[in-house]
């Protein structure tokens, strides 16, 4: 009730200071939002020993802003978020008790045209706890900033920031930050389409605690250009970055200092299971946000499956620290807060692997890990926290983590915590600078690179491409020799249209690695493809692909041949097969096979009914390098079939079986209905219910979802949630979880 009332207070005074002048604003706007919510978890096991649980959590969520045009292009907006989190729990009679406080107050300055955006600004966030009567520190983060933008007209750009921010808690016991930071930067495009680029940043952050100083200065500078002839037959793109950083740390107290420079990097991402690729072979693609735990109602046996998480660099570049953000998407937000996190960082395992191309990967010798939850290293005012991975210093072209998805236990969730769902959203690597006691450490770095692409048309018919790529890449850090790298890359492309049914497309491609250190690699692509289309309705293509790379004087190799075929036989009936062989050998001998056919039926008898049926089979075989055999192999048969009398109500049901090496053979029943029948209305109700059986350990499963959602009028909703889940099985014994959630929100 107290934290009611201080934000009401809050409220009320940010109310004063715009109340004067209310009528005359722009806007006001802001939101209430009540959410309760809370959880009853029993598990009985054949033993006789039985665990309970109970949570329940009461969040409130006050939101007020405004924005005033005092002229055409000058605009004060301003306003504050209020956040109360509390929490209570009992489990096997233990009683637990939290409350977490947040205040968000900022105003703003804003000047804005097509010429000019500029403006000032300032923003406070606080943080209190409570946990069992027993009071943390309150932690302040002040920031105020100032930024000037200038766009005339056929002339260069110009942006520029200054940030000063302030992090401490109340008493400046356990942190007091102070830190400075300017960013710059201008771009220009010339009528000649040269496009020019600069931009530069200075920081220094001073621990007032620790007694340390930190300062870094960075300058990057790009220019480019691209064209084509008259005929566009030919096309290039070419590019220079070049950039320098200076890092310096200063121990002034009685400890040591440490600072964490960033290695720039591509993110990349990678998910296997043991059938493919496992962590030590594979490589990585784009980056994509994985989950790292298993969803809470998977049944056995869950899918083995491993995140990989990388980085690669141009050169071979020094790394001892990696930090992988997490979010968390619950009614409290996206972020999780510290202490949460770090009370389940234990049930995460990681290893950390590197490579020399990308493909091939090890676990250095001797390499030490320890991985924790914590906030950026080198931003301690971020909102950011995740996974700080430390390691000794490696100097690497590619490294990455690989963490198996985990199902996380606690008696009660926090309400910042969704078990289900905690995504990595990036990856970040660092090299450590280290001061010792009175003294000051620094650190230069200076890096560029050359990208050149081109592409030739070299004949119409058929359409012949010819495309080269080059990469040159310098670097030099501190008193060491400058490093030098060179990637080039040649490849033909052919494409043929033989008739109306027959086409085909072949590519060649030779790449060329000198890294600044290790050996040359050569690398020698090759893929013929046939595709028939006999019938608008019917498809086949037949893929033959491979890749042959020279290393050292050892050579792999990888090579693979795919079949597709898809068919519409009739309205409501396709069908579609496909088939394929792939197979590998690394530069230690060893040989791996794998063979994959799937084949899926899909039945539409009418609008409501939809049928299906589907076969997975995978196998796999390693022999050779020194290592015992390995066989593996992954059979799933699923049929399964929904239905919709009514636009309101939707059945669905599936059957399948499951068969894995090492694993005994197991069934999957799985029954679901979900009932809406008000939809589009005011009043929205909904039910779903869930039935799954399992053979692996009699697992029985059955869960019930009601809701209901009231509109009470444009933005202002209230919500009602209940959900009960049911299973039991010969091991595991029984489980009941109950949870509910009610929502008010009222905008204005």
């Amino acid at each position: 009730m107290s934290r009611l009332k201080v934000c009401t207070s809050t409220l009320t005074v940010l109310l004063m200071l715009l109340g004067a002048e209310a009528a005359q604003a722009d806007s006001i706007h802001g939101f209430l939002e009540y959410n309760y919510g809370g959880s009853l978890y029993r598990n009985a096991v054949a033993t006789g020993d039985e665990s309970r649980a109970r949570s329940e959590a009461f969040v409130q969520r006050y939101s007020l802003g405004f924005d005033r045009s005092i002229f055409p292009s000058l605009v004060l907006s301003g306003g504050g978020l209020f956040q109360d989190s509390a929490q209570n729990g009992k489990s096997d009679g233990v009683r637990t008790k939290s409350e977490d406080w947040s205040l968000s107050p900022y105003v703003e300055l804003a000047l804005k045209n097509p010429f000019v955006s500029s403006g000032v600004g300032y923003r406070r966030r606080e943080e209190s706890s409570k946990n069992n009567g027993v009071s943390s520190p309150k932690q302040i983060y002040d920031q105020y900033s100032l930024n000037v933008g200038l766009r005339p007209s056929q002339l260069p750009t110009l942006d520029a920031t200054f940030t000063k921010r302030y992090i401490y808690d109340e008493k400046r016991m356990m942190q007091n930050i102070e830190t400075d930071s300017f960013t710059w930067g201008t771009n220009f495009t010339t009528k000649g389409k040269i496009e020019l680029n600069y931009g530069g940043s200075y920081s220094k952050q001073q621990d007032l605690l620790l007694q340390s100083q930190s300062e870094g200065l960075s300058n990057n500078a790009r220019i480019a250009t691209s064209g084509e002839t008259a005929d566009r037959r030919l096309t290039y793109q070419v590019s220079y970055n070049l950039g320098n950083q200076t890092s310096t740390i200063t121990a002034k107290g009685n400890s040591s200092a440490t600072l964490y420079i960033s290695q720039v990097g591509q993110m990349q991402t990678l998910v296997t299971n043991p059938v493919n690729p496992t962590a030590d072979l594979g490589q990585l693609g784009s980056f994509q946000p994985l989950n790292l735990v298993l969803p809470q109602n998977q049944l056995p046996p869950a899918i083995t499956t491993q995140n990989n998480i990388g980085m690669s660099f141009t050169n071979p570049t020094d790394v001892s620290t990696l930090f992988i953000p997490v979010t968390s998407a619950t009614q409290s937000g996206t972020i999780p807060k510290l202490e949460n996190l770090q009370a389940l960082e234990n049930q995460f395992s990681w290893q950390v692997y590197t490579s020399e191309d990308g493909i091939s990967w090890s676990v250095p010798a001797g390499l030490v890990v320890s991985v924790h939850a914590g906030h950026n290293p080198a931003d301690p005012g971020s909102e950011q926290v995740g996974f700080v991975i430390r390691f000794q210093q490696l100097n690497l072209r590619h490294i990455k983590v690989v963490e198996t998805p985990v199902q996380l236990s606690a008696t009660a969730f926090p309400t910042d915590i969704n078990s289900s769902s905690i995504v990595a959203s990036s990856i970040v690597s660092f090299r450590t600078l280290q001061a010792s006691q009175g003294r000051s450490a620094s650190s230069r770095s200076t890096g560029g690179v050359l990208d050149l692409n081109m592409r030739a048309r070299l004949w119409d018919l058929p359409a012949v491409t010819y495309d080269f790529g080059a990469i040159v890449s310098h670097s030099q850090v501190d008193q060491q020799g400058v490093s030098v790298s060179l990637l080039v890359m040649n490849g033909i492309s052919a494409f043929q249209r033989f008739n109306d049914v027959w086409a085909g497309t072949g590519r060649v491609s030779e790449e060329f690695d000198q890294p600044a250190s290790g050996p040359i690699r050569n690398a020698l692509s090759y893929s013929v493809s046939v595709v028939a289309t006999p019938l608008p309705t019917l498809n086949h293509s037949l893929v033959y692909s491979g890749r042959a790379e020279f290393i050292g004087g050892s050579t792999t190799t990888a090579n693979s041949v795919y079949l597709n075929n898809s068919a519409q036989l009739y309205t409501g009936v396709a069908v579609n097969m496909s088939g394929g062989y792939s197979t590998a050998t690394r530069a230690n001998g060893q040989v791996s096979e794998g063979v994959n056919i799937t084949f899926g039926l899909d039945l539409v008898p009418n609008k409501n009914l939809t049928l299906g049926l589907s076969y997975l089979d995978q196998s796999g075989r390693v022999t050779g390098g020194g290592l015992p055999d390995k066989n593996s192999f992954t059979r799933t048969a699923t049929v399964n079939a929904s239905y919709r009398p009514f636009e309101t109500l939707y059945v669905s049901g599936s059957y399948s079986l499951s068969m894995e090496n090492d694993r005994d053979n197991a069934t999957f029943t799985n029954y679901a209905l979900s009932w809406s029948p008000f939809r589009g209305g005011d009043l929205q109700f909904s039910f779903s219910y869930n039935e799954a059986l399992s053979s692996s350990g009699n697992e029985v499963t059955r869960s019930a979802s009601p809701s209901l959602t009231w509109n009470i009028r444009p933005g202002s909703t209230l919500t009602s949630a209940v959900s009960r889940e049911r299973s039991s099985g010969a091991s595991s014994g029984t489980t009941q979880n109950t949870s509910w959630s009610n929502q008010l929100r009222i905008s204005f």
